[in-house]
């Protein structure tokens, strides 16, 4: 492991990690950081907590004027996941004395105009409010010279792709790409292919910690809640993560678990964004501790000592079970997964074996 000291970066940069406490790089910034200064297209795969905000951040910081507007924008896939990297990109920023935005939906465009009308450095948004405000001429992107697509497989499932290559069209003609993706799609291999090639390629770490331990539950549909409630009154797990495929199941699981007596809160596009971040804070705090939530919690939250994940429902993505698991055992702790089958989910679940080389325990 490396000092942040010995990857070439300016001693501003340095000065201003040192008075974070962040001293060691992890791997995932130790390979990034030096391509990144040399103004390299990157495309990288590393699981969730490993680090990887300031991987593709801390290499462009030197390189940013601050007497100039937008010089770096940063595409997430989520509205949380906006206010995650954001936040942290901020804290990064604030001892460099560089101004950093974010925009997402959810509220009226409007009050995006605190943001836009600062002189902003960097950008954290989703595609379609950026561009929102981009061809409304509210912010202007055109001396834009990196741009970074972050959990880029989401991004582009969820139907951003042509937005991020608009985005891109948007920006200096010579600037830089990152690509930060959990799972390398088919979407993701085009646009590497297409938009950015030529690009380094690291593939960085095992996608699934070998410190998470990994079990399954046979059941049928209609025993799961029952099967839920004596698995959580059997075990002493203080954080819990439930994961649902619908948001109708998500919010029929909570209620069934509030009304036998269990603090619980959920988390689906049906919330308003307050609601959402409110749900989602009480649980990071540790004040509710059971979160049941849809995919929109399984991608790049960070979210403190879950230590049991439990996939009330089999993943309708296989790459999502690698974003779902990752909620636990971050950063080399020890986690728990537990993934319920019921019969006609038994076929997908051996294909997610197969595909990442598992052998889940049965329990």
């Amino acid at each position: 492991m490396k000092s942040f000291s010995q990857l070439g970066l300016k001693k501003e940069v340095i000065n201003a990690l040192d008075s974070l406490e962040f001293k060691e790089a992890l791997e995932v910034q130790e390979k990034v950081i030096p391509l990144a200064i040399q103004g390299k297209n990157i495309v990288f795969t590393s699981r969730t907590g490993s680090g990887k905000t300031l991987a593709f951040t801390i290499g462009f910081l030197s390189k940013i004027n601050k007497k100039i507007g937008i010089q770096m924008i940063v595409l997430v896939p989520t509205r949380e996941l906006c206010i995650q990297v954001g936040k942290e990109i901020q804290n990064l920023c604030r001892p460099l004395n560089l101004n950093v935005g974010m925009l997402y939906g959810g509220h009226e465009a409007s009050k995006d105009y605190k943001t836009t009308d600062r002189n902003n450095h960097i950008m954290v948004g989703t595609p379609g409010r950026l561009i929102q405000h981009v061809n409304s001429k509210k912010i202007k992107i055109g001396e834009t010279k990196l741009i970074v697509f972050d959990e880029s497989d989401q991004m582009f499932d969820d139907g951003f792709f042509d937005e991020c290559v608009y985005v891109k069209k948007r920006a200096s003609s010579d600037a830089q790409f990152i690509l930060s993706s959990a799972t390398i799609t088919g979407k993701v291999r085009t646009f590497m292919d297409e938009e950015i090639s030529p690009y380094e390629f690291l593939s960085i770490g095992s996608p699934i910690p070998k410190n998470i331990i990994q079990e399954k539950l046979f059941s049928e549909i209609l025993d799961k809640n029952e099967v839920l409630l004596e698995l959580l009154a059997g075990k002493k797990f203080e954080k819990i993560l439930i994961f649902c495929n619908t948001r109708s199941r998500c919010h029929e699981v909570a209620k069934f678990l509030n009304d036998n007596k269990l603090s619980v809160r959920a988390i689906s596009s049906n919330l308003t964004q307050n609601e959402r971040l409110k749900h989602l804070n009480l649980f990071k705090n540790g004040k509710v501790p059971i979160l049941v939530a849809t995919d929109v919690a399984a991608r790049g939250l960070h979210i403190e000592n879950v230590d049991l994940v439990v996939n009330y429902d089999v993943p309708t993505r296989t790459e999502f079970y690698i974003h779902r698991i990752g909620r636990t055992g971050r950063i080399d702790k020890k986690g728990h997964a537990i993934t319920f089958i019921c019969s006609e989910d038994d076929l997908r679940f051996k294909n997610i074996e197969e595909l990442f080389e598992l052998n889940v325990k049965e329990i």
